[in-house]
């Protein structure tokens, strides 16, 4: 069941706004939903705040993410930017899971035995990172959130939750 609910990929980016144009450009992706949390992540060494600024696509079945990192515990996701710092590309960093009972969840990432990178929290929404990237080459994300969670997020209207 591991794999089961992929329902999105996420890139990281130098610049969410040029970002967006090349998705939009090149793959025809619009109605982003973009907001910019201010988060405290619990991570390995403790307590650690950050900011992002990202966008939800959705391209079909499939949402994009594209995250900029902000400020603050941003070591998840600098290894993974391009090195020109004028460079916008888009670059893989993890595919998301969506699971619909929280309890559930937390079970499932303790049987898997990868660890936990960092985990966090907005309204209506948890988030748990694990290190797949000796396995797979990139993050997992298992995603809980309630029904108002899911709306936040743009889930869209009859798309299957499996």
């Amino acid at each position: 069941m591991f794999l089961k609910g992929h329902y999105q990929n996420a890139y990281v980016t130098r610049d969410l706004d040029k970002a967006m144009v090349l998705l939009t450009k090149r793959f025809g992706l619009s109605n982003y939903i973009v907001f910019e949390p201010d988060m405290v992540l619990k991570t390995p060494e403790g307590e650690k705040t950050a900011s992002v600024r990202a966008a939800l696509a959705w391209a079909g079945g499939l949402q994009i993410e594209l995250i900029e990192p902000g400020a603050g515990y941003q070591d998840h996701y600098l290894p993974f930017l391009p090195d020109d710092p004028a460079d916008p590309t888009p670059r893989y960093h993890h595919a998301a899971l969506r699971r619909d009972d929280l309890a559930a969840m937390r079970e499932e990432i303790a049987r898997l035995g990868l660890a936990t990178a960092f985990e966090g929290a907005v309204p209506g929404l948890v988030f748990v990172y694990l290190d797949a990237r000796a396995i797979l080459g990139h993050y997992l994300e298992y995603v809980w959130a309630s029904p108002e969670g899911w709306d936040m997020i743009g889930w869209p209207p009859g798309r299957p939750v499996a």
